[in-house]
């Protein structure tokens, strides 16, 4: 693996994640236990289970990015201040 600093200044940076072989398997095991709650309560409530998640995901996101964006000014500042 090399250096973030170097993958950033050539512009060779992936923001992409990689998923971990336990996120991988985390992930499997919810889908196995999804589709018993599927079985069970229909796809209605699943997708809308799912639709719920996702609306809390956009604001959790928001809340990282806006965390790491005031970091980041704040860090440049603290860089080209004085």
């Amino acid at each position: 693996m090399e250096d973030i600093l170097y993958q950033l200044f050539s512009g060779d940076y992936d923001i992409t994640p990689e998923r971990s072989k336990k996120q991988q398997k985390l992930c499997s095991q919810i889908s196995a236990e999804m589709e018993k709650v599927q079985a069970v309560f229909g796809i209605d409530f699943v997708n809308h289970l799912f639709d719920l998640k996702a609306d809390e995901d956009v604001l959790q996101n928001y809340q990282y990015f806006r965390s790491g964006f005031l970091t980041g000014a704040g860090l440049m500042l603290e860089a080209l201040g004085d």
